[in-house]
């Protein structure tokens, strides 16, 4: 199929403005039920804007405990010359969303490069070398005493495997995923694009589980257990004023998994999608019904925190930091 098509038969590939705008109207509705334009921010009252956007993400890892996280460091500004831990390892901005500023750091190569671009407001990570990764969405009602999972995404790392006769660069071109970033993989392969990869061999080519950089995301929630929800809802209530979002995290096989043994990689708020709806399976109904489950979740909680005595965040300041954000 040709890429370019795809891109707009196949809502997964939309782009986030294209996908969400035809729920304006439900937003609207919303919003008047609520009185508040910035209803959502009320959903999370710890984290900043609810985490909407712009929140700092180590605030919420420095609230989960060690034993729940890979080994984390943050730096302000980057100036020294001794590495936290040893090769290979994840960094990624402080501030961000959608895996952007995400790399696997493999060697001295890729570090000099990546802090020519950012070595600031940065976190470090080690590398938590597995395929098994998850985004579970978790929601609590402020007046319930226990929360839940109200969805599980599985994740399939963008791989290839080889024909014997096609080069990497004839399989990034051939691949519908890696075709949208083949300008990024040609640059980050290319002293391999002429090798041929041997009939049946895999190679893993984006370690980043993020669907914009070529991951698939199917719906796993057939995998949720008590253990796993009961583990997620310990986890969350020891993060102040956390009701709703997405956990990404990893573990060494399904089992851990289900057994709540993992380590968590970031936490999202208010902005969280339910990533489950990319799974291929899944039509553009199907899809929409599922967001507006996890809204109505966001909704009824920003409003029971308000009746609380949760503050509506003013949509003003709100309007300007968005603004500032795309304007700068």
């Amino acid at each position: 199929m040709n890429p370019k098509l795809t891109k707009w038969t196949r809502y997964e590939f939309w782009s986030f403005w294209l996908f969400y705008g035809p729920l304006t109207p439900w937003y609207i509705y919303k919003i008047l039920k609520a009185g508040a334009p910035a209803y959502f921010c009320a959903a999370n009252p710890g984290i900043k804007w609810g985490g909407f956007m712009n929140y700092p993400k180590i605030n919420l890892l420095n609230q989960i405990e060690e034993k729940y996280k890979p080994k984390t460091v943050f730096f302000e500004e980057f100036t020294t010359q001794k590495m936290p831990f040893e090769f290979p390892f994840i960094a990624k901005p402080n501030i961000g969303e959608r895996g952007i500023g995400v790399e696997l750091i493999r060697n001295e190569i890729d570090w000099k490069t990546y802090i020519k671009q950012n070595n600031r407001d940065l976190i470090l990570q080690e590398y938590f070398d597995s395929n098994f990764e998850f985004g579970v969405f978790y929601v609590r009602l402020p007046n319930d005493e226990n929360g839940k999972i109200i969805s599980i995404t599985t994740k399939e790392f963008l791989a290839f495997v080889g024909d014997g006769k096609s080069t990497f660069k004839e399989l990034i071109n051939q691949n519908l995923r890696a075709f949208y970033r083949k300008d990024y993989l040609f640059e980050r392969y290319k002293d391999e694009l002429s090798t041929v990869l041997a009939n049946g061999e895999q190679k893993l080519i984006e370690p980043i589980g993020n669907h914009s950089r070529g991951t698939i995301f199917l719906d796993g929630s057939h995998l949720k257990t008590i253990q796993l929800e009961k583990t997620i809802d310990e986890i969350a209530k020891n993060i102040d004023g956390f009701f709703y979002g997405r956990i990404d995290l990893k573990a060494k096989n399904l089992e851990d998994f289900q057994n709540g043994n993992f380590v968590i990689l970031e936490i999202n708020g208010a902005n969280s999608e339910a990533t489950h709806i990319y799974d291929p399976s899944y039509n553009l109904l199907k899809a929409y019904k599922e967001v507006l489950k996890h809204l109505d979740y966001q909704q009824k909680i920003a409003v029971q925190n308000n009746k609380n005595g949760i503050k509506w965040t003013d949509w003003k300041l709100l309007a300007k930091e968005i603004m500032a954000r795309y304007t700068t």
